[in-house]
């Protein structure tokens, strides 16, 4: 699993006006296959330490899609509605892109490529 946190003056065609919002990119493996979900954080709702507010979901890490789901839902209240959504949007992604693998595979390098290319924060767990 990887998280970053968007340099959004960086990202193309974007209006001005969402330069200052606190947006990301969660992505999380299985297999080689890759779901995606991107965040928007209400501003003033935002973490102060991406890692720190990430970190939780290490405890994903070794289960499966369903258990993960599971998992989530159990910690739901403790977790907060931002990350909840996020997390179930990339897991809902991942399903997907395992039940069609063929057509949704994405090298490391390129995954890495575009991480890093945006990235203001980081976070690999």
């Amino acid at each position: 699993m990887e998280i970053i946190r968007y340099d959004m003056r960086k990202l193309p065609l974007l209006p001005y006006e969402h330069e200052d919002s606190y947006c990301g990119l969660f992505k999380i493996s299985c297999g080689g296959i890759h779901g995606f979900a991107e965040f928007n954080v209400r501003k003033g709702s935002e973490p102060a330490d991406l890692v720190k507010w990430a970190s939780v979901f290490g405890l994903l890490k070794g289960l499966n899609p369903k258990q993960a789901i599971n998992y989530i839902a159990e910690h739901q209240t403790l977790w907060g509605e931002d990350r909840v959504h996020f997390l179930l949007k990339g897991l809902d992604n991942l399903i997907c892109n395992l039940e069609n693998s063929e057509d949704s595979t994405m090298s490391q390098e390129q995954v890495r490529a575009f991480l890093m290319e945006y990235a203001l924060t980081y976070y690999s767990f």
